[in-house]
């Protein structure tokens, strides 16, 4: 665990990172626990299948302890988890040797780098510098459960969505140098936690004990007291398909399910499921696994990217030219799901510098897919990154890097064949693997 001295924000070890909510299921009452990644309930006594939905991101708090009579108060908390970019300028040393007598010349150049990591933080979301700056450990140690399941609990403090956009700009000037922070396979949720006031004190709900305050108590105590409210519950979809009326199958963590029946794909939008494109490279071997991939057509400000043509003399590719490739579109790829960032930022930059397949089928019926667990706008995000890694001139990039813009025009869900082996996926197609860990460890990302 590591605490940065400003923020106390806390970063925690992938296993085990998860947390647990306890949730009731919508028709029987039952209780039912669930993963922080879920978003399909399933209950055991009613068979109920519904997906859980919000009009914005998830909100949680943590249960007071029993027996308090006193007005509780919940205070917001960011927390955000997943994988973590950083691109920023480096000099480089390029050394020039003679060839006809012993000599050198070491120049230094701008050029651009690329460190990832994976992340998981939480940080106060109100405008407070005496209330506590994170929760630590508690979401994890603790079962939490969806705001507005309890009507009753408590006045829940608005949370201040400014606020994750001063912990990037803070973690921008702590690390120096960075041009662009981006942050993918992000899951970003409000977590809230108790206190209450008795006896001029602002006490903890979940310990009873007061909290370190300063002597401030007073000042704390109006703050809770003046602070907007917060209104929100998670909104329940039958998983029914809305073209046929079949039951939608999926993985509990699927954020894009796939009806076995009419062969359609479907995302959830707030109260609805909204049609999604996806297309097939089909496989005519038995014992195919499709994993899902991200397809993006892109328009990149400031630089020449149309074609697959002028992806080859850009990144400097060892390709042939071909008339043909000056016809085709550039599309940028990304997994629909998550990995640890070498591997993710591999695959994006081997799949864009792949020329597009033209054997791709609309609505193939498919049967083994594994599920969708990183939405469309985080895959755009990772189209910067595709980029960076690719680009053959390094200064050049550098000097459009700040004002470097990519607009999303297109977009479809790919599913490529994998066969399995003893310990990775090989694709069919174009032969590159992929450990069987590495998926199985991005479930906890």
């Amino acid at each position: 665990m590591k605490i940065y001295r400003n923020l106390y924000i806390v970063i925690n070890a992938v296993n085990g990172s998860n947390f647990q909510i306890e949730q009731q299921c919508p028709q029987c009452g039952a209780p039912i626990i669930l993963d922080e990644a879920d978003r399909i309930l399933s209950c055991k006594f009613c068979r109920t299948r519904v997906y859980l939905a919000a009009e914005d991101i998830f909100h949680f708090y943590i249960p007071p302890a029993g027996g308090i009579s006193e007005p509780i108060y919940f205070i917001p908390y960011w927390r955000m988890k997943g994988l973590s970019y950083t691109i920023k300028e480096k000099d480089l040393n390029i050394e020039y040797q003679g060839r006809s007598f012993s000599y050198s010349i070491t120049s230094t150049v701008n050029g651009i780098d690329i460190a990832n990591k994976y992340f998981d933080i939480n940080f106060l979301s109100l405008d407070s510098r005496l209330l506590p700056h994170s929760l630590g450990l508690r979401p994890q140690a603790m079962k939490l459960k969806f705001v507005g399941s309890n009507p009753n609990e408590g006045k829940f403090l608005k949370f201040s969505p400014a606020s994750r956009d001063a912990f990037i700009n803070d973690y921008q000037t702590r690390n120096g140098g960075i041009q662009k922070a981006i942050f993918i396979g992000e899951t970003a949720s409000v977590i809230y936690s108790p206190v209450y006031c008795l006896g001029d004190r602002v006490y903890d709900a979940i310990l009873k004990k007061p909290l370190d305050l300063q002597k401030k108590d007073a000042e704390v105590e109006q703050t809770l007291i003046s602070s907007a409210e917060e209104k929100w519950h998670v909104e329940f979809i039958p998983m029914l398909c809305p073209d046929c009326g079949a039951d939608l199958p999926g993985e509990k963590d699927a954020l894009i399910v796939f009806c076995d029946n009419c062969h359609s794909a479907w995302s959830p939008s707030n109260k609805n499921f909204i049609k999604v494109k996806f297309l097939t490279w089909q496989e005519k071997e038995e014992d195919i696994t499709y994993l899902p991939f991200w397809q993006l057509k892109v328009k990149v400000g400031g630089i020449q990217l149309e074609t697959y043509a002028d992806l080859i003399k850009a990144a400097n590719l060892p390709k042939v030219y071909s008339e043909e490739w000056t016809k085709t579109p550039l599309y940028f790829y990304a997994p629909a799901f998550k990995l640890n960032p070498a591997l993710f930022l591999r695959w994006c930059r081997q799949l864009t510098a792949t020329p597009h397949p033209k054997d791709l089928i609309a609505n193939f019926p498919v049967k083994k897919i594994h599920p969708v667990t990183l939405p469309i706008n985080e895959a755009l995000e990772s189209s910067l990154l595709t980029l960076v890694s690719l680009i053959a001139n390094k200064k050049h990039l550098a000097e459009l890097l700040p004002s470097l813009n990519i607009t999303l025009e297109d977009y479809s869900l790919v599913l490529h064949p994998f066969k399995i082996s003893s310990s990775e996926f090989v694709h069919t197609k174009i032969g590159f693997g992929m450990e069987k860990s590495a998926l199985n460890l991005g479930t906890y990302l």
